[in-house]
């Protein structure tokens, strides 16, 4: 392959000098691990420095599977894909494309390491499992390697603005050769996956309470949380530094274990607030009638061409009705969307047939409800065709 041997010596100067400083940046204890390859390795996921911390616990090169928008900075990109030459991947997808270049390494007899969530967790609870993940295991012949990173969600959670020190660790939960794997069923696969890998950060916080100190460590979560628990406004939610208050006289801290403190205080951490604004969104969508369901000015549209090139189509307002997107000009039929997902903390990666978008926005927005409500509106669309 070519550049092969530059990516082993990059690698192991890698390792040595950055070895040091991520264990002491992340107070980070990653648990050695000896594994014989080609290994499929699956981490979950949630800081951006995830690859890194991962490769401390691994003597072994590996190659990673990395969102497909790095892959749009310029220089920086050419410089990544000159020193690592990750494969490329769209957010929330496994595409067929991706799926080969991973089974390609394998059989080369590298190790290729894929975060399975395909996304940073929202609320500090491991995402779902991508189904073509377990069929991925199967059919690549060579051994699944799980690996879990504990801490990460409180140490850089995806709706955040900086990082905060506590203490993280990464260890291999579980080693099967692909005899045992030609012997499971996809589903049986992916079931352990998902087992190996689940993360419940609060529960773990409850368990061992670990502080999380850090600046402005709440700013942003209106990113994430869009739903007032007060007053159930949707936007109308604000943030800055450890609080996060509402126009309605919600007003609570944010504490460096990541609970919520403060007036009449609905729920004390960010998970059963998401699964409570979930029922409340799935309420919203089947009661929608022809008003939006949501409307944010400012928001810039580019659409993704083939080589990771771009083009910037424009900026207006984004609407969401039950049967479509409209964008300054720009009808997107629900039916007609093949998927919506999100790279940090709010850019929306929008797939219609064979094109690609991107929508975002310069100032603080919630692109996460979006997403939510158009699974919902599909749901509903699925349950009734039924």
């Amino acid at each position: 392959m070519r550049g092969r041997r530059r990516h082993l010596i990059v690698w192991k100067l890698f390792r040595w000098a950055a070895s040091p400083w991520l264990k002491r940046k992340f107070n980070f204890e990653p648990v050695p691990a000896d594994i014989q390859g080609p290994c499929l390795i699956l981490a979950n996921h949630n800081t951006d420095w995830d690859p890194f911390l991962v490769g401390l616990s691994f003597n072994q090169h590996m190659y990673f599977v990395a969102s497909e928008h790095i892959f749009r900075w310029g220089l920086l990109s050419w410089l990544i894909r000159w020193l690592f030459d990750p494969i490329s991947r769209l957010k929330g997808t496994l595409a067929v494309d991706t799926v080969r270049a991973v089974i390609r390494r394998l059989r080369k007899s590298f190790n290729v390491c894929l975060f399975a969530e395909g996304n940073r967790s929202w609320n500090g609870v491991t995402c779902e499992i991508l189904p073509s993940t377990g069929k991925l295991a199967k059919v690549c012949g060579a051994t699944l390697v799980t690996y879990k990173l504990e801490g990460g969600y409180f140490t850089s959670p995806r709706w955040g603005l900086s990082l905060r020190r506590g203490k993280m660790r990464g260890y291999v939960v579980g080693v099967y050769p692909p005899e045992t794997l030609s012997r499971m069923t996809v589903e049986e696969i992916n079931a352990l996956i998902k087992r190996d890998l689940f993360e419940d950060a609060y529960a773990r916080q409850r368990e061992n309470p670990v502080p999380f100190k850090g600046r402005r460590i709440v700013e942003a979560l209106e990113t994430t949380l869009f739903i007032c628990p007060k007053c159930k406004g949707i936007g109308t939610l604000k943030s800055r530094d450890d609080r996060i208050f509402c126009d309605c006289g919600l007003d609570l801290r944010f504490n460096e274990y990541g609970f919520f403190e403060g007036n009449c205080v609905p729920f004390d951490n960010i998970t059963d607030w998401d699964r409570w604004q979930t029922q409340q969104l799935r309420q919203l969508v089947q009661n929608c009638g022809e008003e939006p369901l949501f409307a944010d000015n400012n928001i810039e549209i580019t659409e993704i061409l083939d080589k990771h090139k771009y083009v910037r189509l424009g900026k207006g307002q984004l609407k969401l009705w039950r049967d479509r997107l409209e964008f300054a000009g720009h009808i997107f039929p629900l039916k007609d969307i093949t998927g919506i997902s999100i790279h940090g903390a709010q850019a929306i990666n929008l797939g219609v047939g064979n094109r690609n978008f991107e929508l975002n926005c310069r100032s603080r927005f919630c692109g996460r409800k979006y997403m939510m409500a158009y699974e919902a509106l599909k749901n509903q669309v699925v349950r009734s065709n039924a």
